[in-house]
């Protein structure tokens, strides 16, 4: 260098060098080759961020296989697991156009996408219906009238009108009869959505994902049940009618077994007394299924509040039982746990009823049917200027002119899962009907399945005793219909 620069120096006409020294002097050293760079430490910056590395180069940095080989992976063709490919918390480990998923306890696959192991949280378990989780193995159990089947996962109807199925005429299955044409008892079995053909839904053949409101005389919208449709042969069988002295319908119910029907505690101060209906599908119309069952005893929560509708939840004891049939069948009542984790993190549930079909309109004479959404909790009480206490839920549309009305209060909420449908709300309150921005509040029945387990459970005879002190409720027997 001493050498070249003392070149420039020479007198005038000297000016350019020739070129091997100027090429000499302007020549950038290769670390790689310079002096002592072989006993240099490895340097990442150095070896491979300034300029591009070999392997080699990067094993002197690291002077781990371990280490190198991650780093060279990602250094050769970016990071495989950058778009996280290892589902339910399994690790990803980057290789060269390619990665590597060492999967959590449980699950195995390329991705860790297959369950080694049931757990109730993934396919219910492969469970039927309710499904829980003991010293890490699925554990599957069945509503009343259902058994487990031999794979310890179906559960299989030991009664010939099941709980939560629909019931239906499999000669007829979807015509509508009359008391001249009804069927005979024979030739009926409950109606199962699974029998429907690949390219049919339920809920299409239902017509549930199709409901559009119809105009009103007035021009108003005819909303549901506010925005139903009629429910059709054999699809609402758990419903009753609450019909007061003038025979007028005035709350609905949801039948739990023979004896047993479920309804909302203020509807017991809507009339003192009234009978029973089951099977109706027209109020103005006998098809020959009907029938009217007195009331033996009123069971209303003891903490119902009438202000606020808190505790809305009341169960009638009928004097003679139901006989099951076309349209008169019970829905199931789930376990508490499983309804809260499956049942009401469903998309939908389904409300029946008579009410009216508009918020200042007449009621509705023929039995109607909508799908209404889980609605978020935060969501629910941020849309109530009332109070929404932890046994209620909302449900509907904030913006479709669809929701449960006057007169349907008392009536199901109830929720499908594999073909049965279960107890999950009762039709309780609402701001209006079908109100822009408002949904229907709903008493949340998986608070109360053991008290209603106890009432079921109580003797009749012994209504008052202090042997109930445990369901805390008000015991009434309602005073004789006139004659």
């Amino acid at each position: 260098l001493s050498t070249a620069l003392g070149g420039l120096l020479r007198p005038a006409g000297s000016v350019f060098l020739p070129r091997d020294q100027a090429h000499r002097v302007l020549q950038r050293a290769r670390r790689a080759n310079s002096f002592l760079e072989e006993v240099k430490q490895g340097n990442l910056e150095r070896e491979c961020l300034e300029e591009a590395c070999s392997l080699e180069e990067a094993r002197e940095v690291f002077e781990d296989a371990e280490q190198t080989d991650e780093f060279w992976s990602k250094y050769k063709d970016g990071d495989q697991c950058e778009g996280h490919p290892c589902l339910n918390q399994g690790h990803c480990k980057d290789g060269i156009g390619d990665y590597t998923c060492t999967c959590a306890e449980g699950f195995e696959g390329k991705n860790c996408e297959f369950s080694t192991r049931e757990i109730c949280s993934l396919d219910n378990g492969g469970c039927d219906q309710f499904c829980r989780e003991e010293r890490s193995e699925v554990r599957c159990s069945c509503a009343h009238g259902y058994v487990l089947g031999d794979d310890s996962k179906s559960c299989v109807s030991t009664e010939r009108f099941p709980c939560g199925k629909f019931t239906q005429g499999r000669s007829r299955r979807w015509a509508i009869h009359t008391s001249e044409d009804a069927l005979d008892a024979s030739e009926l079995e409950h109606y199962d959505p699974a029998d429907l053909s690949p390219t049919e839904s339920s809920l299409d053949l239902l017509g549930l994902n199709r409901t559009e409101p119809s105009a009103g005389e007035d021009g108003s919208q005819v909303v549901r049940i506010v925005g139903g449709r009629d429910c059709a042969e054999g699809e609402c069988p758990w419903q009753a009618l609450l019909v007061n002295e003038e025979n007028e319908g005035f709350c609905g119910g949801t039948i739990l077994n023979e004896f047993y029907v479920l309804t909302a505690a203020h509807c017991l101060h809507q009339a003192k007394r009234f009978t029973v209906r089951v099977g109706d599908r027209n109020t103005e119309q006998e098809e020959g299924n009907e029938m009217a069952h007195e009331v033996e005893m009123t069971v209303k929560h003891s903490r119902f509040v009438k202000e606020t509708y808190d505790f809305d939840i009341a169960v009638l004891r009928l004097k003679t039982p139901i006989r099951f049939r076309r349209n008169v069948a019970p829905a199931c009542l789930p376990e508490k746990d499983w309804a809260e984790a499956t049942l009401m993190t469903q998309k939908t549930g389904i409300v029946s009823g008579f009410g009216r079909t508009h918020e200042k309109g007449r009621l509705s004479s023929t039995l109607k049917m909508l799908e209404v959404p889980y609605v978020d909790r935060s969501t629910c009480k941020l849309s109530s200027s009332f109070t929404i206490t932890p046994n209620m839920f909302c449900a509907g549309y904030d913006t479709q002119p669809e929701d449960a009305c006057q007169g349907d209060s008392g009536g199901p909420h109830v929720t499908r899962f594999k073909d049965t449908y279960f107890v999950t709300g009762i039709v309780s309150w609402g701001e209006g009907c079908a109100r822009k921005g408002k949904f229907g509040v709903y008493t949340k029945v998986s608070n109360f399945l053991k008290w209603i387990d106890k009432i079921m459970k109580a003797r009749a005879g012994a209504a008052g005793s202090r042997g109930h002190s445990e369901a805390p409720a008000t015991w009434t027997v309602p005073p004789p219909l006139p004659l």
